[in-house]
């Protein structure tokens, strides 16, 4: 999936602007696909548009610490430093 090498250069890195961002599955795939993967997404966008008009630079301060769990993957803490 998301970890495949042959898909994604380092895989384990947390890169926000890989080149092939949009080509994950962390939604699921065909009639597995999660039902509120769009709301999620806006979400994001609303999130991120709104961060980086308040702030010019977003600093990952520590490793984020990843939440291990066979039914969610995801990020339990992700620390940052926020600047004007």
């Amino acid at each position: 999936g998301n970890r495949d090498e042959r898909k994604f250069e380092n895989p384990d890195a947390l890169i926000f602007d890989r080149d092939n961002a949009r080509s994950h599955i962390s939604f699921g795939f065909g009639i597995h696909r999660c039902f509120g993967n769009r709301l999620a997404e806006m979400q994001l966008q609303i999130l991120w548009d709104e961060m980086l008009k308040r702030f010019s630079k977003i600093e990952v301060v520590a490793e984020p610490r990843r939440n291990f769990s066979s039914f969610v993957k995801g990020y339990t803490e992700m620390r940052v430093i926020c600047r004007r």
